[in-house]
């Protein structure tokens, strides 16, 4: 049986490749590095299983690692960056108040938890990957009450982000992201003991918001 701390340092891995894919598409180097890499076989979860798969799909269909990362360059820009995106993966976004209330509500957390995002990330601090970048630096804390405090309080969204992130990509390494930003957070929240199912911002969101932004 795997130690507490070996399952907590396999999320913030996680936690970092996905905040990393999501914040910037891999350069040539990265995508060398990935290519090589070995995901799990099996999976604690369908959703973890599901995006491993498509990470050694994508892997098999490398032949050139500067072609690749062009192609996930425009990848990654059609998906987040736009000029007309398909997706804005931000929190205040999804809670329809964007840089309003829920930024204001993740800056605080960050303060409140001692929270200090890498300036390597330069989106707003209710990005996507700053957010799971902010959730690997508490796994690698190790105070899953911290964790636990950010995951309940900002956790309501990445369910809805991680499907969003499947149906929208055209590239199946970003359909497994998709995959693997559910499986983390369902593993996480288990650990933690909260239920994904009823979690809530601590702030006001019109009911219209999970509907459609």
């Amino acid at each position: 049986m795997r130690d507490a701390d070996d399952v907590t340092n396999e999320l913030a891995n996680l936690y970092a490749f996905l905040s990393r894919v999501i914040a910037d598409p891999p350069d040539e180097a990265s995508v060398e590095r990935l290519a090589e890499q070995e995901f799990p076989a099996e999976a604690s979860l369908q959703a973890l299983e599901n995006g491993f798969e498509l990470l050694r799909t994508w892997q098999s269909e490398i032949d050139d690692p500067a072609d690749e990362a062009e192609r996930l360059k425009r990848a990654h820009t059609a998906l987040f960056v736009g000029p007309r995106p398909r997706l804005q993966i931000y929190e205040s976004w999804y809670a329809g108040d964007y840089l309003g209330k829920p930024l204001a509500a993740v800056k605080s957390s960050y303060r409140d938890l001692g929270i200090r995002p890498t300036d390597d990330l330069r989106e707003e601090p209710d990005h996507a990957g700053v957010e799971l970048a902010a959730l690997e630096m508490l796994a690698r804390g190790g105070d899953d009450e911290y964790r636990r405090a950010f995951l309940a309080a900002h956790g309501w969204w990445i369910p809805d982000l991680a499907e969003d992130v499947r149906e929208k990509a055209d590239h199946p390494l970003y359909e497994g992201v998709g995959w693997l930003i559910e499986g983390v957070f369902q593993t996480d929240a288990y650990l933690l003991s909260l239920d994904s199912d009823d979690l809530s911002p601590g702030y006001q969101v019109p009911p219209s918001a999970r509907n459609g932004n």
